[in-house]
């Protein structure tokens, strides 16, 4: 049997990386650097985007609620009181909530505009039908510095907001004979 001497080389500490170390390390940089922005972006998130995105949230899984489960659910506007509550609304006992839209801080409630009836003061519903359908609602919010305006698509329930104080938009009249 033969035996072969392996040598060695002096120069085993070379002081460097490989290059496959180097790619495993870019690689978790690159992952801590993508998480922190996530936490990051969920964190910084204030103001107009915050509102729009929590009422959207909202509005949509209230409207899924009310198609899987084929009832109405309502949102309740205290306008008086600024608070925006979640629930149903029953003949015998009235309303019953189910949860709350907290406010993103430095918007209050200014009035709300449900199907063409204005509500400057008081409580309102806005209702989501087991169909998929939801009442015509303007929620108009004053700000800092400005007013702003949260439309809802009665059809889809997509919320958007809007710059300054928007007037609810309807169709003219037409003359048709038909």
């Amino acid at each position: 049997m033969q035996i072969f001497r392996v040598s060695i080389s002096p120069r085993i500490n070379r002081g460097g990386f490989t290059l496959l170390e180097l790619l495993i390390v870019v690689l978790l940089v690159s992952i801590f650097i993508t998480f922190a922005s996530v936490n990051w972006n969920t964190a910084s998130r204030t103001g107009r985007d915050a509102l729009l995105e929590d009422f959207s949230i909202a509005v949509s899984l209230l409207r899924e609620e009310a198609v899987s489960n084929f009832e109405e659910r309502v949102i309740q506007f205290d306008i008086t009181n600024e608070r925006v509550l979640v629930g149903t609304v029953d003949q015998e006992t009235g309303f019953a909530q189910r949860g709350e839209i907290h406010l993103t801080e430095g918007y209050h409630l200014t009035d709300v505009i449900i199907n063409g009836e204005s509500y400057p003061t008081g409580k309102c519903y806005m209702t989501f039908h087991s169909s998929g359908m939801v009442d015509r609602t303007v929620i108009h919010l004053e700000g800092e510095k400005q007013y702003y305006s949260l439309l809802v698509n009665p059809l889809t329930a997509k919320i958007t907001g809007e710059n300054g104080y928007t007037e609810e938009t309807t169709l003219k009249e037409r003359n048709n004979p038909s």
